[in-house]
């Protein structure tokens, strides 16, 4: 099962720098990512430890 999740690229604010008691926008860049769901694996030797 595939799960989204959204992931925001950028932000800007408009304009820049903004002033006291005046309106500002806000742009937003957003992409879903497909996260697929898998177990974690394991090593014992020393290179995956760390235990150089």
């Amino acid at each position: 099962m595939a799960v989204y999740t959204p992931v925001i690229i950028s932000v800007t604010l408009s304009p820049n720098p903004g002033k006291a008691g005046q309106p500002v926008k806000v742009s937003i860049a957003a992409s879903d990512v497909q996260a697929i769901p898998a177990n974690a694996d394991y090593y014992s030797n020393e290179f995956y430890a760390g235990e150089v």
